[in-house]
């Protein structure tokens, strides 16, 4: 075990008895793709909440786990009300389903969507019905075809089928980063449901085929998805390898599975939460094999199966979750349901006023919520995870470091009915900053006092997070090409406008008395940009003209991205024509962003980039920018949104390549810190500070060195 070296003062305080974890943060496995939750039933009883009830919901859901993956179901059905409740249509909206996903992308930009397909389109099957039949479990398979250059059924009208349901769900602004070809191909279910076996029979299309189709069709596509399959019920009796070794694995990019059952007769989902040491066997075994950052595996579904929520199962799924990431190689992790109707849900339960038997809008947290919480509030994807192991056999472990090397958290679960004892573990470079516990029938997700050990309560989970603290050199892995953060919702900014690309002002509007009013592009160089747009304002204070403006209409391209929900801010190009102007900025066009950004200064003679928040943006949704000031009027050379496909500085890390994206600080040269935030956010194209800040010197620090800035 690594030494931890303590003051004098506080040795006494370590107990010579108490357990031990050792960390070793240079010892690094696998990477982390992320931790989430499945919706795919039950968006509409959201959706109906009432807007305080609502927006509790989704900050308790994507805010308050941090999460990194969403689960969701391709419901693009033709025959969607085969046998369906009006419930169920409800639910199958894929309207629903984006309006949802608007939703929670606006807490965590970088979201990524994993969709399965649970049934394909009854036209496609043998028995005409989306649905299963368990009299007639033969005929819910593809139907036949005798001209399909995969095989013997319709594999090509099936990936055509993803396809068109892709393509459909992204031009209502949903994008998919997974794909699973088909939910469960093992199970014969009286709902929505496909059979494929490994690979063709007489009597079932096979799965080795529906994925070539799946790779060269889908796969062709601009934003094509990444495929994970084979998705079955469960891991026991080598049913996993079963698929696996009968597909060309050279066309998934990843691999899937769920726990329903771990095989030696282990095959009640609530019993093996209550053991999931059932788990070990089955999960090392695939790890041993298929394990790999290249084609990483994600659990995609698992729950306790008994439509009620049990105080054990926050300490099980910990428990499971632990065994996954460490014997079975897991990269990520997602709980069948991240919510439920009636009050009900794994993770959240929902009662929405007049439905069911609810009568108000209510939010449930149930306990494997925070089971979930204690990995995937501390662990952003692109985290690895390192070598941790712990002396006392009923103390479960697992820890992870940072992409960045800036910080480790290491879970400790006590999975025995008496209390434990533990001495801090210690983690070299590395300093303790927050504990945080939840305890089977008591406190749940409670900080509690970082200390040099620990009282684990029975039945209990406690993660401790360290900081580098700057005493060792360490050597940490290149940031990865790819941002692990960033989902398929394309790049991290959206170029909304640039005028050295275009050949007309675009779609301008005023009702400006001043003249000229018109907008006009300009095409004669001016400080080192060739073209630009000249927008005359009011030219006289507000008291004397009234409110004045000139409206820009977003080009088509920008309002189909969403550019103005999903990015963080606005930075737009411009200066002032005949003076410094100040402008007020805001949205329009149905939104609820009435707030302006009031006083960007835009001055004269060079361009500065002014940065606008749109934190304000609401859920209609923007189509259109509004300027006034008492200035003449301003020009502007370009407007693009950034952070579009990161997680934003207001909700926790973010990674990218790029220096301006870089998390910064900045201090006066008293060392006193002034703000904090992106580097790009706080300095402009020359260098100079765009903050609200006082005129004068500054200090700059990011994680690649400090820079002096001038604020003028």
């Amino acid at each position: 075990m690594i030494k931890f070296i303590l003051p004098a003062a506080l040795a006494s305080a370590v107990v010579a008895s108490a357990a031990s974890i050792s960390v070793d943060p240079t010892a690094t496995k696998q990477s982390v793709v992320g931790f989430g939750g499945g919706a795919a039933y039950a968006q509409s009883w959201v959706n109906s909440l009432g807007s305080a009830a609502k927006k509790d919901f989704f900050d308790t859901a994507f805010t308050g786990l941090n999460l990194s993956l969403l689960r969701v179901a391709n419901w693009q059905n033709k025959d969607a009300a085969d046998g369906k409740t009006a419930q169920e249509l409800r639910d199958e909206d894929p309207a629903v389903l984006a309006s949802f996903v608007k939703e929670a992308k606006k807490r965590q930009p970088a979201l990524k969507i994993e969709m399965s397909s649970w049934g394909a389109p009854g036209e496609l099957k043998k028995s005409g019905s989306v649905n299963g039949n368990a009299s007639s479990k033969e005929n819910n398979t593809l139907k036949a075809s005798t001209s399909d250059k995969y095989g013997k059924y319709v594999y090509t009208d099936f990936a055509n089928w993803w396809k068109q349901s892709l393509e459909a769900y992204s031009a209502m602004g949903v994008n998919i980063d997974y794909i699973s070809l088909q939910n469960e191909p093992d199970m014969n279910a009286p709902y929505e449901a496909t059979l494929f076996e490994p690979t063709e029979t007489e009597t079932y299309a096979g799965y080795a085929q529906a994925l070539n189709a799946m790779h060269d069709i889908v796969g062709s596509m601009a934003k094509a998805p990444k495929i994970l399959g084979p998705e079955p019920l469960g891991i026991g009796y080598d049913n996993f390898q079963k698929y696996a070794k009968a597909l060309d694995t050279t066309k998934l990019d990843g691999y899937d599975y769920h726990l329903y059952h771990a095989g030696d007769d282990n095959n009640d989902a609530d019993v093996n939460y209550l053991h999931p040491e059932n788990y070990e066997k089955p999960m090392s075994a695939i790890a041993s094999k298929y394990g790999s950052d290249n084609k990483p595996i994600i659990m995609t579904e698992f729950c306790n199966m008994l439509g009620e929520e049990r105080e054990v199962d926050m300490v099980g799924l910990a428990h499971i979750m632990q065994i996954g990431f460490t014997q079975g190689k897991l990269n990520g992790y997602i709980a069948w349901e991240l919510f439920w109707y009636e009050g009900r849900g794994q993770l959240i339960g929902v009662c929405t006023n007049g439905w069911g038997s609810c009568s108000a809008d209510k939010i449930t947290i149930n306990p494997e919520y925070h089971g979930m919480r204690h990995f995937s509030k501390f662990v952003n994807p692109g985290s690895r995870v390192i070598a941790a192991t712990s002396d006392d056999s009923d103390i479960k472990t697992v820890a992870f470091r940072s992409i960045a090397c800036d910080s480790v958290a290491v879970i400790a679960i006590n999975t025995s009915n008496t209390a434990k004892t533990l001495n801090a573990p210690a983690v070299t470079g590395y300093a303790p900053i927050s504990t945080v516990q939840s305890v089977e029938n008591g406190v749940k997700s409670s900080s509690i006092t970082t200390s040099v050990s620990y009282s684990l309560p029975a039945r209990s989970i406690t993660t401790i997070v360290y900081k580098n603290d700057g005493t060792t050199t360490l050597s940490c892995e290149d940031r990865p090409t790819v941002d692990p953060t960033q989902g398929n919702d394309g790049p991290a900014e959206i170029i909304i406008v640039d005028y050295a690309n275009e050949t007309t002002a675009g779609k301008w509007s005023s009702d400006i008395t001043a003249t000229p009013n018109d907008i006009t592009l300009e095409t004669t160089p001016l400080a080192g940009v060739s073209k630009y747009v000249k927008v005359p304002l009011a030219g006289c204070a507000q008291d004397d003209c009234g409110y004045q403006h000139a409206i820009f209409t977003l080009p088509a391209a920008a309002v189909a991205n969403d550019a103005l929900a999903k990015c963080s801010e606005l930075v737009i190009t411009m200066q002032g024509i005949g003076g410094e102007a100040s402008v007020n900025i805001g949205g329009a066009g149905g939104s609820e962003w009435v707030n302006y950004k009031y006083g960007n200064s835009a001055p004269e003679g060079a361009w500065d980039e002014v940065s606008i928040p749109l934190e304000n943006e609401g859920d209609m949704g923007s189509n259109q920018l509004t300027f006034n000031s008492d200035n003449a009027g301003i020009y502007i050379a370009k407007i693009v949104a950034t952070g579009c496909g990161t997680a934003s500085i207001h909700s926790g890390m973010r990674f990218t390549t790029s220096d301006s994206h870089m998390e910064a600080k900045l201090f006066d040269l008293n060392g006193n810190l002034i703000w904090s935030g992106l580097k790009g956010q706080a300095l402009n194209a020359a260098g100079n500070i765009r903050l609200d800040v006082r005129q004068g010197a500054y200090i700059l620090k990011t994680k690649a060195g400090a820079v002096k800035a001038i604020k003028k």
